[in-house]
């Protein structure tokens, strides 16, 4: 009965620590959130990676605030349709699916985190199927910096052979890591192959 009662706590406290992480994308190592995030970058689902972020927020309340900044004239379709369009948009080829007003008031915290990210610039680039989808990118390492107990940032480095790179940035909170943003590296042609004179 004694080892019961003693063994009680531990069992409380890992029901807790597995409902923290539970579906709000913490992993033991910062690894696991690179792998992860690769994975849906090359799959381009762009709008998921929120999935592997800290779920510290009210989506509900926040999305009220959004609602209620729209309709005061705080926040404008006409100016969000400039951040989107261009060569320096966040959406020069229309991927996102946001393309009218209505879309642009529906639009998820993932999309939006998509877009900030500027993967869907990456439509902009030639053979991005290819590169994306079709090559074979290696995990070449990664950054770990620890602050203090259970804290700390890591940044995950992968490349393909284009050497085309993806660099995922990672922050530990209670012993968990998240996924904070990703960086894509990609010129815009393929390097060309060298030739012999």
């Amino acid at each position: 009965m004694k080892n019961l009662l003693k063994a009680a706590p531990l069992m409380v406290l890992l029901v807790i620590l597995s409902s923290c992480g539970g579906g709000s994308g913490g992993a033991a190592d910062p690894k696991e959130i690179g792998d992860a995030a690769l994975k849906k970058i090359l799959a381009k689902e762009f709008d998921t990676l929120d999935s592997l972020m800290e779920q510290d927020m009210d989506m509900s309340a926040v999305k009220e605030l959004r609602d209620w900044r729209i309709k005061e004239g705080y926040e404008r379709w006409k100016d969000y349709k400039k951040r989107l369009e261009g060569d320096g948009g966040m959406d020069p080829k229309s991927k996102s699916g946001i393309d009218g007003e209505d879309k642009w008031k529906e639009m998820s915290y993932g999309k939006k985190m998509g877009l900030e990210m500027d993967l869907y610039k990456l439509y902009a680039n030639e053979d991005v199927d290819k590169r994306l989808g079709e090559m074979k990118w290696a995990y070449i390492g990664k950054q770990v910096k620890l602050v203090e107990e259970g804290q700390g940032t890591a940044t995950v480095h992968y490349m393909n052979g284009f050497q085309d790179m993806i660099e995922v940035k990672c922050k530990r909170i209670n012993s968990l890591w998240y996924l904070t943003s990703v960086e894509v590296t990609m010129s815009k042609e393929p390097p060309k192959k060298p030739k012999d004179d």
